[in-house]
């Protein structure tokens, strides 16, 4: 069976929308703090509320693509890309192909909608723009025992439908109709293809279609009695456990892909002529913000100037306007929290000895010099936060500290570059 990135959508819409009407009641304009590490997203309210992210790419203008956080795993817990893993295996299994390509060029709400379709295939139904500093908004589930929903009634549930509708984000209604009773656990009875009744816990509801549009409303008689929707309800809970077997499966596999490479053997260098002379390799541009006293000393003694770049224009989704029930859940005017993370370190860097050259006969009467001992830096790396360019505040923030090797530092710095348009 093959579907489009669009019924993925259409699949979500309805109950994506209830979902992050509960996270705005969550929210209540606080900040956040994510740290993948732990992993957790912390919401500064009060009580502080921590729920878990699941990361599944970044977006940014200044790059001009979205990026999918599984294109190179083992920058973050395989706990954080098991849900962007399991849209990409679901995206391999259904063909759709923008849940399967790593990297895709931005366009106006292309982010928004990998999310509502992550949503579909992975049964995390909450998001969250996160904005990272400079123009680049990482997109987060969120999931958590706090979002835990009421038994569906019919005055919900045509409010829920009202709010989602005003986002034209639906194409076919009838799915979306379809898709919502059944993962609320209500009855749905197709009479026609351009009727239905849904029945829920306090009565029910006929909905006429019109070329795939709900063109009215009506109170109808409940089709079952309570007790089918008992086991209706049991049915959803049922799909909700499978999803979360197969993310499971999703960490699972993203674990273990980024474990082989460290099993993998260090391929030989092939020899280079000798007449041909060895190219200098580029280095990797790291910010200023996550670079160690280790990569400075080894660009000194001359810092070749930049020219200044030009500010990161807004991204592609900041266009759009706040919807009720779908609107970014948190106030414009609040300060960027911070996002943070542990890189998993890579296998030790094999390095072929260095030939000595002959020493002059002069030279070799002089004592021996002693070398001055280098101690092992200890690299912070902060990903975004106060401080950091194109963030709020005036302080930089530290979330943990990693020690590297140099050559899985420069990947690492490179990775983060790109993927946090750096």
């Amino acid at each position: 069976m093959t579907k489009t990135l669009q019924d993925l959508i259409d699949e979500s819409i309805f109950i994506s929308t209830e979902y992050q009407a509960r996270l705005a009641e969550l929210t209540q304009g606080a900040g956040w703090d994510v740290d993948f590490s732990a992993p957790a997203f912390t919401l500064q309210t009060e009580p502080p509320v921590t729920l878990t992210p699941y990361l599944l790419g970044t977006e940014s203008a200044s790059r001009g693509s979205w990026i999918w956080s599984w294109q190179e795993l083992g920058h973050f817990p395989a706990e954080v890309v098991s849900a962007a893993v399991q849209a990409r295996e679901a995206g391999e299994r259904l063909g759709v192909d923008e849940l399967s390509t790593d990297e895709l060029p931005v366009a106006e709400g292309l982010a928004r909608r990998l999310t509502l379709a992550a949503k579909a295939v992975t049964g995390v139904y909450a998001h969250y723009p996160a904005g990272a500093g400079g123009g680049v908004t990482a997109w987060l589930l969120l999931d958590g025992p706090e979002f835990e929903l009421p038994e569906l009634t019919v005055e919900r549930m045509m409010r829920v439908i009202a709010e989602a509708l005003t986002t034209d984000t639906a194409v076919d209604h009838n799915l979306a109709v379809d898709s919502y009773a059944k993962l609320r656990g209500a009855h749905i009875e197709w009479d026609t293809a351009a009727t239905c009744v849904v029945t829920v816990r306090d009565g029910a509801q006929r909905f006429w279609f019109d070329d795939h549009q709900i063109s009215g409303v009506e109170p109808a008689e409940p089709a079952v009695g309570p007790e089918i929707l008992v086991d209706l309800a049991a049915d959803a809970r049922d799909r909700a456990a499978t999803l979360r077997q197969e993310r499971a499966a999703a960490e699972a596999t993203a674990a273990r892909q980024e474990a082989e490479p460290r099993r993998a053997p260090v391929p030989a260098e092939a020899p280079v002529p000798a007449e041909a002379p060895q190219e200098e390799p580029e280095p990797i541009e790291v910010p200023d913000f996550v670079e160690t006293e280790h990569a400075r000393e080894q660009r000194e003694p001359v810092e070749q100037p930049r020219e200044a770049e030009e500010p990161a224009a807004a991204h592609a989704g900041a266009a759009e306007a706040d919807l009720p029930f779908d609107q970014e859940p948190s106030d414009r005017d609040v300060r960027p929290g911070r996002v943070s993370t542990t890189v998993v370190p890579g296998p030790e860097p094999v390095r072929p000895a260095p030939e000595e050259a002959p020493e002059p006969a002069a030279a070799q009467h002089r004592e021996p010099v002693e070398e001055p001992t280098v101690e092992r830096e200890v690299e912070r790396e902060v990903v975004a936060g106060p401080g950091v360019p194109g963030s709020a505040g005036t302080e930089a923030v530290v979330e943990g500290e990693e020690t590297a090797e140099e050559e899985q530092g420069d990947r690492k710095k490179g990775f983060f570059s790109r993927f946090f348009g750096l």
